[in-house]
């Protein structure tokens, strides 16, 4: 490859900084370096030759390399379980056979262990950003601190891994795929999903550091880290003290170490992004042994029959979702949402009325998506209850154009400002769907409750009206009526 591009005009670099590197040429701007590992990486760039260059590159690695057979190809990776602050970011990337070639020319021998600027990873996303749709896509979910803090986070990756693998097949024939998932240790659930793909037609490997031998999932492993990165760097920005930055979130940083003394010195309670069950914040809090952890995240019992049942076969639609009242008995498509004392919301019965303990974190690993409605936006609703840690902490939250039309006043700007922030801290999603926005002649109801329908998500409003019809066209609803 050093020398079709030498005989193409391009000129060697002398010396290599980088042990990793056997090569480096340029033509140009662009620049091509081989690793040692035998990964080619190229920066791009507009000069005319490059997509020949590209296709006579390929050409040498379909003569040495694993040429998948597979048409789409599916990769699954995580980033920030490990470390004591933020979120763990999740993602899948589906890469269709025609572009996988320009996905390898951009995620390259990219190492996504190592440390680097959020301006790197950026860079990258930007470049992967520009071929969605066009061959490429990817799913991200976050899990949040508290809930790695009360369940066994492997298990909590099994039904996230899950939900990212039904949005992503979504209209894709498994039988054409290849899905290589990053080996953590899967439980059950999830190997039984993936034994259900197996026997759609789907080649399916569960692999250890697959990133590195997989360009899909290290398209995935590219993706989760940006999201990561994101969230710490917008911590840092709201968190950090004058002289004591917040760091990256690991525990071997000494910048997260001076920052945790720091925080605990003050005597407050740990904030919202504080993995208060890792074993460096129970050393500072003078805790002895491990936490423990609950197992799963979902509590099945809750589901009806026929939700269970689409879960386990990855077809999660909120036209199937029915809760079970552990009370009562009762199966709705519908609960009800109302204030504790401490502000924080909790999840009813409608038929009875009594708290179904762990609704939230239920619906929000089967669907973890949210239509809201304009009243809930201007009433500030959700911000009130982010701030208490309360019940929508993790969901992600989809905006339809009749909705933001409705809240272009001030207290929605408002609000939609503060979910901005929550977002970019990762605390929650947030989310614009295509779609019109609805004349005075139009039912502007059944335009959002089609939108839910039909982006699987959760439809959440105060309005009577509403609640009725969305429960009548099958969507699984939330109301706040009185």
């Amino acid at each position: 490859m050093r020398e079709l591009l030498l005989e193409r005009g391009a000129t060697e670099d002398k010396e290599l900084k980088n042990p990793y590197e056997l090569w480096r040429v340029r033509i140009e701007g662009t620049v091509f370096t081989g690793y040692q590992t035998g990964s080619i990486y190229c920066n791009g760039g507009k000069i005319p030759e490059l997509p020949f260059l590209y296709e006579e590159i390929s050409k040498l690695l379909d003569q040495v390399s694993e040429v998948p057979t597979a048409k789409t190809l599916i990769g699954l990776d995580e980033t920030g379980k490990g470390e004591v602050l933020g979120h763990a970011a999740l993602a899948a990337a589906r890469i269709d056979a025609v572009v996988l070639r320009q996905v390898e020319a951009t995620v390259g021998s990219i190492d996504t262990k190592k440390r680097k600027e959020f301006a790197f990873w950026d860079k990258v996303i930007r470049e992967l950003d520009g071929l969605r749709g066009r061959g490429l896509e990817f799913e991200l979910e976050t899990i949040p601190p508290w809930d790695v803090d009360r369940f066994n986070i492997n298990r909590i990756q099994d039904v996230v891994y899950q939900r990212l693998l039904g949005r992503i097949l979504r209209g894709v024939d498994p039988g054409t795929c290849r899905i290589i998932v990053d080996d953590y240790g899967i439980g059950k659930n999830l190997s039984e999903y993936l034994g259900f793909l197996h026997k759609a037609g789907a080649e399916v490997r569960v692999e250890a550091k697959a990133d590195e031998n997989y360009t899909e999932v290290r398209a995935a492993a590219i993706v989760a880290k940006w999201r990561r990165e994101l969230a710490v760097k917008r911590i840092n920005e709201k968190f950090s003290f004058v002289d004591t930055p917040v760091g990256s979130g690991n525990a071997g940083d000494p910048l997260t170490v001076a920052w945790l003394a720091r925080w605990k010195a003050t005597n407050q309670p740990w904030p919202w992004f504080v993995k208060t069950s890792y074993s460096t914040i129970r050393d500072l809090d003078g805790k002895t042994g491990r936490a423990h952890k609950e197992d799963p995240p979902i509590r099945h019992e809750l589901l009806s029959e026929d939700s269970a049942r689409s879960f386990r076969e990855g077809t999660l639609s909120t036209a199937s979702l029915t809760v079970v009242c552990p009370s009562c008995g009762t199966i709705s498509a519908a609960c009800k949402l109302t204030p504790e004392p401490s502000g924080e919301l909790v999840g009813r019965c409608v038929g009875c009325n009594e708290i179904i303990q762990d609704l939230d974190t239920t619906l929000r690993y089967y669907c973890g998506a949210i239509t809201p409605d304009a009243d809930v936006i201007i009433a500030g609703v959700i911000s009130k209850d982010l701030d208490k840690k309360g019940f929508f902490g993790g969901f992600a939250f989809l905006l339809h154009p009749v909705v933001r039309k409705e809240t272009d006043t001030p207290g929605g700007k408002s609000e939609l400002a503060r979910l901005g922030d929550f977002a970019a801290m990762g605390r929650i999603g947030l989310d614009a769907i295509a779609g019109i926005v609805a004349k005075d002649s139009v039912d502007r109801d059944a335009i959002v409750i089609d939108a839910a329908k039909s982006n699987d998500s959760i439809l959440l409003t105060r309005d009577k009206g509403m609640y009725g019809n969305a429960v009548a066209a099958r969507v699984f609803c939330l109301t706040m009526r009185t």
